[in-house]
């Protein structure tokens, strides 16, 4: 059986077709994979930050607390003081030991606009689920104070306030704008 040079080609040509979409599909299917967590949590916590400006953010500023930094400096935060952050309590927060690296970015006074960023280590992501409980009793300690009859106007940001776990990091966001927060997290982390 002989094949004509037309027929010959057709072939070569469907295979080569073939091959470029199982190729395009490879390509769709890594985005899916890990995430990176090259960035810190203080690197996340501030390009977030960063998208917000004055009128959209507290008046009295922020304390701003983060992995790394110097223990004299007012930046400094330790696992009794990460117990304060998350339960309201100056007690040693358990979950500590299951992050690497964290950022939180707490408002002055009585407000509700916050970024916590808590990363675990490479290999840790079974600890993720700790890591979003602590964070969602952050998010109860707010809810349960009486924030609001101080601040009614920041009603929205508590309603709408969200957790989100992304590779390595997981995130409370109580934002004016959480998923402005959100795509950037997502373009850092891609």
């Amino acid at each position: 059986m002989m094949f004509s040079k037309k027929t010959i080609s057709a072939v070569l040509i469907c295979a080569v077709l073939l091959g470029a979409v199982f190729a395009l599909l490879a390509c769709e299917k890594k985005e899916d994979g890990p995430r990176n967590s090259a960035y810190s949590a203080k690197e996340i916590a501030d390009a977030v930050m960063a998208l917000y400006g004055p009128e959209e953010l507290p008046e009295a500023g922020f304390e701003h607390f983060y992995s790394g930094a110097d223990e004299d400096s007012e930046n400094y935060i330790e696992a009794k003081y990460a117990g304060l952050l998350i339960d309201g309590a100056y007690a040693p927060l358990e979950e500590y030991e299951y992050f690497s690296d964290c950022a939180f970015y707490v408002p002055v006074g009585r407000r509700i606009f916050e970024v916590d960023v808590l990363k675990t280590g490479p290999g840790d992501e079974k600890n993720l689920g700790a890591l979003k409980e602590a964070l969602e009793r952050r998010l109860q300690t707010k809810r349960s104070s009486d924030v609001l009859t101080y601040t009614p106007e920041d009603a929205p940001l508590l309603e709408n306030a969200k957790i989100v776990t992304v590779g390595s990091y997981v995130i409370l966001l109580a934002t004016t704008d959480n998923g402005k927060a959100e795509k950037a997290i997502d373009e850092m982390t891609k």
